[in-house]
């Protein structure tokens, strides 16, 4: 009974090492894929049918500060920045319509809250008054997706 098992093992033991191996090369590729993108500055493939919105704000809410924004994602993961790992990216939040360049990384400002730690929702205080807020899902280096993941801009007031 023993003799007949070790084979098994040692097949199976050398689909696993396949396995291995293959993902390792799977790894170099979009590590190597990932320098060439950020040295030349392009922006990674939106992952397919991606997109981002609002689970608990809509155009023509009414608010009180701190404003809960919780943002929704479909056909796509959430993964701290830096994680490159393909299909995955995340949060960044717009306030009152910066101005932005999309084919360069986000810079961090007062109306562009980047969310690099994986998060899905926040608190932000807002003056009184009407607000825009819009979401853009960001690859692993904080730059657009090609194309663009973005939700509407949307329209609250805050009393």
């Amino acid at each position: 009974m023993r003799l007949l098992l070790i084979p098994a093992l040692l097949l199976a033991s050398t689909a696993l090492h396949a396995d291995w191996k293959q993902d390792m090369k799977d790894a170099a590729k979009t590590k190597a894929g990932g320098v060439v993108e950020q040295k030349l500055g392009l922006p990674s493939a939106a992952p397919q049918g991606a997109a981002v919105y609002f689970t608990n704000l809509k155009t023509g809410d009414t608010v009180k500060n701190p404003v809960l924004v919780q943002f929704g994602l479909k056909n796509a993961g959430v993964a701290p920045a830096g994680t490159q790992i393909v299909g995955t990216g995340h949060h960044h939040l717009l306030i009152d319509d910066p101005t932005v360049d999309l084919a360069v990384p986000l810079p961090m400002t007062e109306q562009i809250k980047h969310f690099g730690g994986g998060q899905t929702e926040t608190n932000v205080t807002l003056k009184p008054g009407k607000h825009t807020l819009q979401l853009v899902f960001g690859d692993w280096k904080h730059q657009s997706f090609n194309p663009t993941v973005a939700s509407e801009k949307i329209t609250i007031t805050v009393q």
